[in-house]
């Protein structure tokens, strides 16, 4: 693994601890303020926000990936999201080929639901549950001089168009309101992998939005900025 990878591997790491240290650190400071007096805020029926996926701006400056994601949430009665999720990956990892380059690039969506709990003034915690899709094209050019006890049909470049995946989410959500409008928050997410189109004699390597295909199920973290109206 290269210098540059462990770097961001390490700083998406730091930033995960610091978020979880945000919630205990909110957390004492919310509990020992719970005997003051409040004012009763009357339960909004629908709460618009957008998000964007800060975490993955940290990979763009290398050559391995480049990856943008935003959502849309509509909060109902500050209890029931409807999420939206957009997001397009480029991804080029180095250890596909070792005798040529490979690269996935496209668009995926998710789109789900789930439950909030206010369990502190200014933290939510929740859990949702979310269905997305990738469509996608998959590259490689392969060197032929180079190659070493691989098929022939392999020693050359292929591209493949429209390439399709889909699978379901389970994710822990929290946040922490920083003001009215912004809050920063963290999504720890079990993706299952249901299906996606199968390709011979290589088969796909990389699903933008998911991650390896030939991995039935992958955990992850995301680390967002929300903007609510």
């Amino acid at each position: 693994m290269s210098g540059k990878i462990r770097f961001v591997f390490r700083m998406k790491k730091y930033l995960v601890y610091g978020v979880m240290l945000m919630a205990i650190q909110s957390f004492a400071q919310e509990t020992s303020e719970a005997g003051e007096d409040s004012v009763l805020v009357p339960v909004r029926s629908i709460i618009p926000s957008i998000y964007i996926d800060y975490g993955k701006l940290i990979a763009i400056p290398l050559d391995i990936e480049t990856k943008y994601e935003v959502g849309i949430e509509l909060l109902i009665q500050e209890k029931v999201p409807l999420i939206l999720e957009v997001g397009m990956a480029t991804l080029n990892p180095t250890k596909v080929y070792a005798n040529g380059s490979y690269q996935s690039e496209g668009m995926y969506y998710r789109f789900g639901t789930g439950i909030y709990s206010q369990f502190l003034p200014k933290n939510k915690l929740g859990f949702t549950f979310k269905y997305a899709i990738s469509s996608f094209d998959e590259s490689a050019t392969l060197d032929s001089e180079n190659t070493i006890n691989v098929p022939d049909i392999l020693s050359a470049s292929y591209s493949r168009k429209d390439v399709a995946a889909n699978w379901i989410e389970f994710a822990l959500y929290t946040d922490r309101q920083i003001n009215k409008f912004l809050a920063l928050g963290l999504n720890l997410r079990l993706r299952y992998l249901l299906d996606y189109d199968r390709q011979t004699p290589e088969d796909v390597y990389s699903i933008p939005g998911y991650g390896r295909s030939f991995d039935t199920s992958i955990p992850a973290a995301n680390l967002f900025l929300k903007i609510s109206f």
